[in-house]
């Protein structure tokens, strides 16, 4: 039962998770999903010829496994070779626009896993052994092309965030379809015990591994074994591989079975670390309380810039526009300020080439005080690191529509 890396953050949100645990988390979730899919493969197998052949079903688990981890290494190899040269090559895709490197970017899963479904191996383990070669290329390489690296994470997150929606979605669903009286008979109270019987045994597994296992390195103690077993949060992937038995030899009774006893499993390994968490785990600082220091110290690195362009000789028309825009980046505007500066603007002749370059470098030139300030109240507020650097990125954010301003 694989381990779902998003719907533990999500339970863990506000909570301060020791980075040992969080790290064998990480490395659990990926390789999970790998194994949990043969382990299914295995079980179908067994359930659909009524015996449990162990040789064959050792020798397709080397084949499935070892052909996907060769296969993913194979094509990801081949696509790092062919996206460095194109990065360095004088014509390459990404000079113009990033386009072409994002649509390969958002296939290369997709390609990966049915080329290895079609021979026969594990797609998903191809597709995590691609995984890691390409996030080490990206590591490297991130400074090559910073804008392409920030588009193809953006583009990932975005499209993580969608399909974890759906997956959800469809899951509410199906429980309320279940609480309907023809369904929610014996059977589904039967499946329902199953699953609890399945979480309890997840969790005691899960505890003594990290308590004894030789591979989790250094001491380890009961609370953090407990942490540990309780944060393998099952979410998307447990759920996409009970569904995936739909279209097998499998009779309806035994398919509700398995999806009952799955939803049940998901949702109490969600529920429960809820729960327990906010009891023994010491609490991060909270969103209002980040906000408002946030905003608080929004409010005094702009003060401080218009302070320093103050200092400065700047034509009327163009200080204008920088007091206004400084001002709604601390929300300090109102509608009838938006409107009279609209006014204002379609009344003005628009700027030469010359002021538009030297509007874009007065702009820039007051970022560069903001970002000043905020550094230095980093250091003084670590605590607070998180907000101070989303407001960091929204600086740069402002840096970057004024050089495509200046490059239109």
């Amino acid at each position: 039962m694989p381990t779902d890396a998003t719907a533990t953050e999500s339970v863990t949100h506000g909570l301060k998770l020791p980075k040992k645990i969080a790290f064998y988390l990480k490395d659990e979730s990926l390789f999970n999903d790998a194994s949990g899919i043969i382990l299914l493969n295995m079980a179908v197998d067994w359930y659909l010829h009524q015996e449990l052949r162990i040789g064959q079903a050792l020798g397709n688990f080397l084949y499935s496994a070892g052909g996907g981890i060769f296969l993913g290494a194979l094509v990801a190899t081949l696509l790092v070779f062919l996206r460095q040269e194109s990065f360095r090559y004088k014509y390459h895709l990404s000079a113009g626009g990033a386009m072409p490197v994002d649509v390969i970017f958002f296939l290369t899963p997709l390609i990966i896993y049915f080329l290895a479904e079609e021979i026969h191996v594990s797609g998903i383990i191809a597709v995590v052994a691609a995984g890691l070669i390409l996030n080490v290329e990206s590591e490297r390489s991130r400074l090559t092309n910073a804008f392409i690296f920030y588009n193809s994470n953006q583009l990932s997150q975005l499209l993580i965030d969608i399909l974890n929606g759906i997956v959800f979605l469809l899951l509410g669903i199906i429980i309320v379809r279940s609480m309907r009286e023809d369904i929610f008979n014996q059977q589904t109270i039967d499946a329902i015990l199953i699953g609890i019987i399945l979480y309890l045994a997840n969790l005691l597994i899960s505890y003594f591994y990290y308590r004894f296992s030789p591979s989790i390195k250094g001491k380890t103690s009961n609370k953090e074994a407990l942490i540990f077993s309780l944060d393998g949060i099952h979410g998307a992937v447990t759920f996409a591989l009970a569904y995936t038995l739909y279209d097998l030899r499998i009779n309806v009774a035994d398919f509700h079975l398995i999806l009952v006893s799955e939803i049940t499993l998901i949702l109490l390994s969600m529920i429960v670390p809820t729960i327990v968490f906010h009891m023994i785990l010491d609490k991060d600082i909270p969103d209002f309380d980040q906000r408002k220091e946030v905003d608080r110290v929004r409010v005094a690195m702009i003060e401080y810039a218009m302070d320093q362009m103050k200092k400065i000789y700047l034509p009327k028309k163009i200080r204008k526009q920088l007091e206004f825009d400084l001002r709604a980046q601390m929300n300090q505007t109102s509608i009838v300020d938006f409107a009279r500066e609209i006014k204002y603007t379609i009344k003005q002749k628009e700027l030469p080439d010359d002021q538009k370059e030297f509007r874009a470098e007065v702009y820039r030139y007051a970022f560069r005080q903001e970002r000043d300030y905020l550094g230095k109240i980093a250091q003084q507020e670590r605590k607070y690191r998180r907000g101070f650097l989303a407001l960091y990125r929204q600086i740069l954010m402002s840096e970057v529509v004024f050089l495509d301003d200046e490059n239109d």
